[in-house]
């Protein structure tokens, strides 16, 4: 179902969307065997078999369904044609591909130029209560056909933006400009907007942030996120499916907007809240989406009311799990950042990477399950600075230098030639508002205890959130857990 001729026989509701997930997935994977010729080829190879089809599933502007109708725009095929722009943008990444990039630049003249005028009309209406994989309601309501998904049209915004960032010019700028005005002018939480869609426009407001250098963009980003921290995620740092709906479940595809997010705000800001953010959403509810399987799935949401977590869907293979390997690409990509021209790692797990200055970095230990980890540093060329996350709960003890600085929860060493330094972590157990915590991890009361390691706090029995020994049970992928 993600090789052609079958993954064009699946888009019947949403045009585009399981084939632009589906090339956005395998580009990732193409990223991930960097270094891995055969294994590139191969995916090259399955990404062609897709792209070399395109013409006999397109319609004659080059995307997915029918010509846009002005008066009757399906918001399903607006959300879907997005996620194929921003495949097909991957993809000539890769590959440079000239007729990709004059597929891109029809999907903009003709797709995005009809659609962009019906913004200023988007309905502010209630919407029927969708499922997982949402519908259209069957009737037009101020010129569009609308979504369960509500405000799906707006990940639109996303493409548009990284496709003004490769073609530039006026009109798309215009175009985009436009939309994002009308979309700040929503009260999304109200409306209860589906909260992927409220993320997924939030991270193309960045990018458009990103394009233009304009302030205001990354401002107004920040301000959709800190709306979404508030009334949009649940108590495991993952999310509801809409606003103010907390008994439905969680969206994987969320997850992965909000933790790239995160990083991206800390990474343009240096604010070391959001590093903390991304770790907190990574370790408990990125790590918690995915399933035994690889794929990922939706899981129930934890609030302050609902206070037991199970699976709700083992694996949403036609969305979630595509997505969730862009994802992963960032995770990898991510781990570790250059602040101010040093190397800076930004999540504390097993690993290993060579610098182009030398310098080797390895995480041996199981810090969230055994609480102890190493971190070795080898090979410098020259003197330089190392930076990382170390959240306050975490101690540490530095053999082989003694010139560091720790402040707000960032751990900076001079490296001054090539003795080897090794950095021991222990992790503490700690209590935040009524939630207790190992490191950036929660910890829970199980409602049957396990086999695996378990922490006693204030007299009562805890366990970490996700044990992954359990996750042979396609069934009930995580164990009921309590929180406090």
């Amino acid at each position: 179902m993600y090789r052609a001729p079958f993954v064009f026989h699946q888009d019947s509701t949403w045009p585009g969307d399981w084939v632009g997930r589906c090339i956005l997935g395998l580009a990732s994977l193409y990223h991930a065997f960097e270094g891995h010729d055969s294994f590139q080829e191969d995916v090259l190879a399955q990404l062609r078999e897709i792209i070399e089809a395109l013409p006999q599933h397109v319609n004659a502007e080059g995307y997915f369904g029918d010509l846009v109708d002005p008066s009757a725009i399906n918001e399903q095929q607006v959300s879907g044609n997005s996620w194929f722009l921003r495949g097909l943008i991957e993809y000539y990444r890769i590959t440079g591909d000239e007729k990709i990039l004059a597929e891109i630049r029809s999907i903009v003249d003709h797709f995005i130029s009809a659609i962009a005028p019906a913004y200023a009309h988007y309905p502010l209406c209630r919407r029927d209560m969708g499922g997982v994989g949402g519908h259209i309601e069957g009737k037009v309501t101020d010129g569009w056909l609308t979504s369960s998904d509500i405000g799906c049209a707006f990940i639109m915004v996303d493409a548009m933006s990284q496709a003004y960032a490769l073609l530039g010019g006026e009109e798309l700028k215009a175009e985009i400009e436009s939309v994002i005005q009308i979309f700040s002018s929503i009260d999304f939480v109200s409306l209860q907007c589906q909260t992927h869609a409220a993320l997924s426009c939030a991270r193309g407001i960045l990018t458009f942030f990103q394009a233009t250098g304009e302030k205001k963009y990354l401002e107004l980003a920040e301000s959709i996120f800190a709306r979404y921290l508030q009334d949009g995620m649940t108590k495991d740092f993952a999310n509801f499916n809409w606003f103010g709906r907390e008994e439905t479940w969680t969206e994987p595809c969320c997850i992965v907007d909000s933790f790239l997010l995160s990083s991206a705000f800390f990474d343009l800001t240096g604010d070391v809240r959001y590093l903390r953010l991304m770790n907190r959403i990574y370790l408990n509810a990125f790590r918690g989406a995915q399933r035994s399987n690889g794929g990922a799935g939706c899981n129930t949401c934890l609030s302050s009311d609902k206070t037991s977590m199970k699976a709700y869907l083992y694996e949403a293979f036609f969305c979630c799990t595509m997505r969730f390997a862009e994802g992963l690409r960032f995770v990898n990509e991510r781990t570790i950042l250059m602040k101010d021209g040093h190397p800076f790692l930004t999540i504390l797990q097993p690993a290993s990477f060579a610098l182009d200055n030398g310098l080797g970095i390895e995480i041996k230990g199981d810090i969230y399950h055994r609480r102890k980890a190493k971190l070795s540093l080898t090979g410098v060329k020259e003197p330089t600075s190392f930076s990382l996350y170390v959240p306050s709960s975490v101690s540490f003890q530095i053999e082989g230098s003694s010139r560091y600085t720790y402040e707000n929860e960032v751990l900076t060493l001079l490296i001054e030639d090539e003795n080897p330094i090794e950095i021991y972590f222990t992790l503490i157990p700690h209590e935040e508002e009524g939630v207790h915590f190992v490191g950036d991890m929660i910890l829970v009361r199980r409602a049957v205890a396990g086999q695996e390691e378990a922490f006693y706090v204030e007299n009562a029995t805890y366990h970490y959130l996700l044990d992954y020994s359990s996750l042979s049970d396609k069934t009930l992928v995580m164990n009921l857990v309590q929180t406090l």
